[in-house]
């Protein structure tokens, strides 16, 4: 993390007055109601939740999950910080964390940190983030001025580590409050955090910032309003937590939506209506009893006005069976699966309606993908394939995913061949393969396919059933080979064997093109300007770009905000700048389309160039739904309602 030089607050100062507010809004929020489960008098007094269980913290965050991951990715315990100067000393002189959990707290950052270059983070419900959860609320935010006194890193990675558990078990609005507080010191120690090895990378967690509500965006163009619906919160809570991995898009959607400028609270002007309900219980819910009420039409008032032509939903997994469809069978489904067989019974989707939709990955794992993806003249596998089969998992018996089995079978043992079942050193081989298998899982759909791009492994699709999203945007033909999945065998390997390797660079250059359609953290990008400010968007105020993914360049010309965007034009390097009066740093970030930011830096605006020749529409999963959603919209069937007289 590069410092902010000029612009934070001096680190000597005290902390008391500047967090108060942020800690006055945490108890508030943790005593609002609502979302968290029910609190008995001395919790609320406390200013927190109780347990659910109760956790030695020590010992917790010892456990067994953060031994696991780390004997994996070979971390070892890091000996407590040694330090005498205040924020960072981590010896338990001030506060109430002595300087073994601080050296604890610190393995676990560690371990968590290690683990996602490979693929790996710690499980959200493992007793060890549970630990620290408990750690947090029993012994630093009872005394925060103590705890960041002595050792400001440790605060840090509390807050972020333990974000999921917070929604999950205090609600949302305590999980924006946790942000806040971590943008806040993030900001103000700056140049301590730069000087560290200790600090969480910001862009590990910037996927939490988009589901908070914290960006606000565009709608990527759209002339579409879209009216969200409020009154199931039930069915949406936990939103970190069904947020993450492969099954986590309704989660991100839903969040698009409420960030998005396309959303209206007027219901008459709506084109589009969202009913959100996140992966899980609240999905079963939502689809098998919620909307099957007899009062339904007090849940969703506006179901029957167009007999459901103009509502949608997300399905991040299992489609849903025809009678608990039946209710919202004209509605539209957002969907990763095409085709499925549950209990002996196919379920499928309509192309005429619904819109297929990529399956999750999350922000930090795709970071570390493309830390695997080699250049093609560097990979030495022709194919790869590693992942559960019916040899490994029971459901891949009872789904009959034979096609998987048969690839063991065809492709074991062959050099240039990397076939079985998981594998510690998965990304790895993923990067040094020229194709990339892609057989069906439980059901049609499986994450193989969008990992690929990411990993710039060609796709060779063995799934018959298996719809490809945005296939009006995305020339698949041009970046992957859809197989027949039962003729596995040598006349595949020969094949793909065959392909001459300038036509393998093609594909995999097309492939790479076009993975920006497949990553839910793209398409959050502000409307670009125009006129005298056109070639720049303003990510907001109040905000800095600090994450290892737009490092630091140079200062400019801090007289004005003009003058530093335009320091920002004369340094080939420089894509955005950090600008409050008086200050200008220039930053060169990799994705301009998804920087990471940290909020609570009063006075400053961030500033972002665009292309010259800027796309009417961008490059994201939204993108690619929003156009199908607007085909729907014009092509709906007239309707006169349910009932007239």
């Amino acid at each position: 993390m590069a410092p902010l030089a000029a612009h934070s607050a001096t680190v000597g100062a005290s902390v008391s007055s500047q967090l108060a507010a942020v800690l006055r809004e945490s108890a508030a929020a943790m005593d609002g109601g609502g979302e968290g489960p029910p609190r008995s008098a001395a919790a609320r007094q406390a200013g927190r939740l109780p347990s659910q269980r109760t956790l030695p913290v020590r010992a917790a965050v010892a456990a067994t999950a953060v031994g696991a991951l780390a004997a994996l990715v070979g971390v070892a315990s890091a000996a407590p910080a040694q330090s005498s100067s205040p924020y960072t000393r981590c010896t338990g002189q001030s506060g109430r964390v002595d300087a073994g959990t601080w050296a604890e707290v610190r393995d676990v950052q560690g371990v968590d940190t290690e683990g996602r270059k490979f693929g790996m983070a710690l499980d959200h419900r493992s007793d060890s983030l549970q630990g620290l959860w408990q750690m947090l609320n029993e012994e630093v935010l009872v005394d925060l001025d103590g705890a960041v006194q002595d050792c400001v890193f440790g605060v840090l990675s509390l807050l972020y580590l333990t974000l999921p558990l917070v929604d999950a078990l205090e609600g949302i609005e305590r999980a924006r409050a946790s942000i806040r507080l971590a943008d806040q010191l993030t900001v103000q120690f700056s140049e301590l955090l730069a000087q560290s090895d200790w600090p969480p990378e910001l862009g590990t967690y910037a996927q939490h910032r988009q589901l908070l509500g914290f960006q606000r965006h565009n709608c990527e163009g759209t002339s579409l309003r879209i009216f969200v619906y409020s009154s199931t919160p039930d069915l949406t809570l936990r939103r970190l937590w069904t947020g993450t991995g492969m099954m986590g898009a309704g989660s991100h959607f839903h969040a698009f939506f409420e960030s998005g400028s396309c959303t209206t609270e007027d219901p008459d002007k709506a084109d589009l209506f969202l009913m959100p309900a996140y992966h899980g219980d609240q999905y079963d819910e939502f689809l098998e009893v919620r909307s099957h009420w007899p009062n339904v039409s007090e849940l969703f008032p506006y179901l029957s006005r167009r007999r459901g032509t103009d509502h949608f939903f997300v399905v991040a997994a299992n489609l849903p069976s025809w009678p608990h469809l039946e209710p919202l069978r004209n509605t539209m489904m957002l969907t990763v699966e095409s085709y499925q067989v549950n209990d002996g019974v196919a379920r499928w989707y309509s192309p005429w309606k619904d819109v297929m939709i990529p399956g999750y990955i999350d922000r930090w794992r795709i970071a570390s993908m493309r830390k695997f993806n080699k250049p093609t003249h560097e990979r030495g596998y022709t194919m790869v394939f590693h992942g559960n089969h019916p040899g490994t998992h029971h459901l891949y018996v009872k789904f009959n995913a034979s096609v998987r089995t048969q690839i063991l079978d065809s492709f074991t043992g062959i050099p240039d061949c990397s076939v079985g079942g998981p594998t510690q050193d998965f990304f790895d081989r993923m990067g040094r393969s020229h194709f990339c298998l892609v057989p069906r899982g439980s059901s049609a759909w499986t994450i193989h396919l969008y990992e690929s791009f990411f990993f710039g492994c060609i796709p060779v699709i063995l799934s018959d059933h298996f719809e490809m999203p945005f296939q009006d945007l995305v020339d698949w033909p041009s970046l992957s080979i859809k197989w027949p999945m039962d003729d596995i065998g040598p006349k595949l390997l020969e094949y793909l064997r065959a392909i001459p390797l300038d036509r393998v660079a093609e594909m995999k250059r097309n492939l790479e093109a076009a993975a920006c359609y497949f990553d839910y953290h793209s398409g959050w990008a502000p409307q670009p300007e125009v006129g005298s400010l056109a070639g720049w968007s303003r990510w907001g105020d109040g905000v800095v770009a600090l994450g290892s993914d737009c490092p630091y360049v140079s200062h400019g010309d801090g007289a004005d905000v003009g003058a530093c965007r335009a320091s920002c034009e004369g340094e080939a390097r420089c894509n955005l700048v950090n600008f409050r009066a008086g200050d200008c740093i220039l930053r060169r970030c990799a994705d301009l389309s998804q920087p990471s930011l940290t909020g609570s830096a009063p006075g400053f605006e961030v500033w972002a160039r665009t292309p010259s020749q800027q796309p009417s529409r961008g490059c994201s999963p939204y993108a690619g739904v929003l156009q199908a959603l607007e085909a729907r919209a014009r092509a709906r069937p007239a309707t006169h309602g349910a009932h007239w007289l």
